[in-house]
């Protein structure tokens, strides 16, 4: 019943999802969907425990062959960039439905936000592991900048978000998207700060 209900919303969306579809590709019968579930909001509950536990594992899965490869900042931070943003649009259609449901039902939104913050961490710790390399004063927050401004950018472009599909999605070229916020994040880290504010300083007199 869940894997159904998951291939549904994977597939078409939260809009698509009801019990009679479900009860449908599953060979479950109406009767015995609400033995186990109260209704379609419950159901969904039971879909994000199911397709987010999976996530998590394939999302610290990806990382820990990233880490393996033991790169140097220069190349880490394309590389993760990269693999952040294959695992977003993989995911980008079941993802909008979850969000989609978790702007009216806040268990589905708690559990989603601790998803996503779960991700960021696993995103920030190992470009963490080459703090030596940072240039910025402040590793934590340059890491967890580079998070926050690259999921963004990916967020938009495959409009993730309860409004689904924004304005602009798809918009530009996915692959130099990507090859672009893997360089601007590694230039935001390795970039020289105080000596940049030094050079503004002086040019503003």
């Amino acid at each position: 019943m869940i894997e159904a209900a998951i291939e549904i919303l994977r597939e078409d969306g939260l809009h698509a999802l009801t019990l009679a579809e479900v009860s449908r590709r599953s060979r479950v019968s109406i009767g015995s969907i609400y033995c186990r579930v109260k209704g379609k909001e419950d159901l969904i509950r039971a879909v994000q425990g199911v397709a987010l536990a999976e996530m998590e594992k394939e999302f610290a899965a990806l990382v820990n062959r990233v880490r393996r490869r033991a790169l140097p900042l220069r190349e880490l931070v394309p590389a993760i960039v990269r693999e952040l943003a294959l695992y977003l649009r993989r995911h980008a259609t079941l993802l909008t439905a979850l969000m989609q449901s978790g702007a009216q039902d806040p268990l589905v939104e708690a559990a989603g936000r601790k998803a996503f913050q779960q991700n960021a961490l696993d995103f920030r710790l190992i470009l963490l592991e080459r703090h030596a390399e940072f240039r910025h004063p402040e590793p934590e927050r340059a890491a967890a900048t580079c998070f926050m401004v690259v999921y963004g950018a990916l967020a938009r472009y495959l409009g993730l978000g309860a409004a689904g599909a924004a304005d602009g999605a798809r918009e530009g070229d996915w692959n130099l998207l990507v090859e672009d916020l893997g360089w601007m994040a590694l230039a935001f880290l390795v970039v020289d700060l105080h000596q940049m504010n030094q050079s503004n300083r002086k040019s503003a007199r």
